[in-house]
């Protein structure tokens, strides 16, 4: 193995690391690296408590003159938000000494270099309005994507590539079970994913979610080989309460913070009138129209505000614990609205944004073992085994080609393994709002690229 550890951090540290730098078992020698490296930490944690009187500002300088070597403008601006705080991902990212951020320090991240392999080529960027929403990951030649459909919306949006251009794509089928999306962009040649359906990641093993630059995005270990997630009922995030005698709708009296109706705009004293261009006369004609929404579904609310009547798009999410504490909201960061509801996928704790979600994991060998598809907490998230999703990417193929769409409004749905009910033996209605299609066996969708 290269000697690729050397630079993980300037000085004494970089030579203690190096000497862990082998030509045998690359398990191995991350383990004794990534050892290193906490010995480091828990010195620098020691050093920090005995100049705890230093200026503040004095030991940031310092820190990132310890790391100016990075020469790319991605990573040095990644490593200024990690150090300062994103107010939008939680304490956890605020805090520079806590371990879980110094994993997605970008010097720890090229550690893993090597293992990501080209698979980074096969990761885009899906943008709405310039801003990322999520990951994807290119799954045939001719320009399908596969990503995280609760955070994709119907239309058109753009997709970055490895090589930095943008093509303009839109969903084209929607896997409801399992909260993926088929993007198609007008582009050939592209390098495709190689999904792996046979590897065998241990509990405690190293994983890896890839970005569409040769670092990864984030590292972690993985929490739980296979479990199934409940699926939590839906919430807009406000509390409701009747109008005014002469008034129509129902009185927003609280908007939960991190919750959809938040991130939307919907503030304290706005009166929602309308559900999806409907008018809605009731407050129990509101709830029950919120209340046959699935978490992720995007919904128009039509709101009065001081005289004015607005229209705001807001997403549907689950209802989850750190939704009613704002304390834990704080600390655990933003959640994805999509979050449960989901069978055997793994847990691993990389610390993910929702809209890091869509791609690509990977292993410690360098197999594509499969879609990261959402973030639930402070140290989990979830990803979909590659030995479901290279099949249901397959049967989602089929349907977009069977049922070729050339507007937003006409998206496939494909075809679910179980249509009769879902996980948890409800009816398959339940969820709501989700129509199934049919696939066509005689049509053969193209390829995506499957280890054995």
């Amino acid at each position: 193995m290269k000697n690729w550890l050397s630079w993980i951090v300037g000085g004494t540290v970089a030579a203690s690391v190096v000497t862990y730098a082998s030509l045998g078992d690359p398990t191995l020698d991350l383990l004794n690296s990534v050892r290193s490296i906490e010995q480091s930490w828990s010195f620098a944690d020691a050093s920090r408590d005995a100049d705890a009187s230093r200026d503040h500002d004095e030991s940031d300088r310092s820190h990132e003159l310890s790391v100016q070597n990075f020469d790319s403008e991605f990573e040095t601006k990644s490593r200024l938000v990690q150090q300062r705080g994103n107010p939008r991902f939680g304490r956890e990212s605020q805090d520079g000494s806590n371990r879980a951020n110094h994993r997605n320090q970008p010097a720890t991240l090229k550690a893993f270099r090597e293992s990501v392999g080209d698979h980074w080529k096969s990761t885009v960027h899906v943008l709405e309005k310039n801003r990322q929403i999520a990951l994807g990951a290119t799954v045939s030649t001719d320009g399908w994507i596969v990503t995280k459909s609760s955070e994709v919306p119907d239309g058109k949006i753009d997709v970055r590539l490895f090589d930095g251009s943008k093509a303009e794509g839109m969903v084209k089928t929607r896997r409801s079970d399992l909260d993926l999306a088929l993007i198609k962009i007008e582009r050939s040649g592209l390098p495709v994913i190689a999904w792996d359906t046979n590897a065998d990641v241990p509990v405690g093993g190293w994983l890896i979610s890839s970005d569409n630059r040769n670092s990864p995005v984030a590292i972690g270990v993985l929490s739980v080989s296979s479990r199934n997630v409940p699926r939590a009922r839906a919430v807009l995030g406000v509390t409701l309460v009747e109008p005014p005698a002469s008034g129509k709708g129902a009185l927003v009296e609280r908007v939960v913070e991190g919750s959809g109706a938040d991130r939307a705009g919907v503030r304290t004293g706005d009166v929602i009138h309308r559900i999806n261009g409907d008018a809605l006369i009731t407050r129990k004609e509101i709830l029950d129209r919120l209340g046959g929404l699935a978490a992720g579904q995007r919904v128009d609310v039509g709101i009065q505000r001081e005289g004015n009547t607005e229209s705001l798009t807001a997403q549907m999410m689950d209802l989850n614990q750190s939704l009613l504490d704002p304390t834990e909201m704080e600390v655990n960061g933003e959640i994805s609205a999509r979050a449960t509801g989901f069978q055997k996928v793994i847990q691993h704790d990389s610390v993910l944004a929702p809209n890091q979600c869509g791609g690509p994991v990977i292993d410690i060998y360098g197999n594509a073992i499969g879609i990261n598809i959402a973030r639930a907490g402070r140290v989990s998230s979830y990803a979909i085994p590659a030995k479901i999703a290279a099949p249901a990417i397959a049967d989602m193929l089929n349907s977009a080609i069977a049922k070729p769409t050339s507007n937003s409004s006409n998206v496939v749905q494909a075809s679910r393994p179980t249509p009769p009910t879902n996980s948890f033996g409800l009816p398959a209605s339940v969820p709501g709002g989700i129509s199934i299609e049919t696939l066509k066996p005689e049509v053969v969708a193209p390829k995506a690229v499957i280890r054995p």
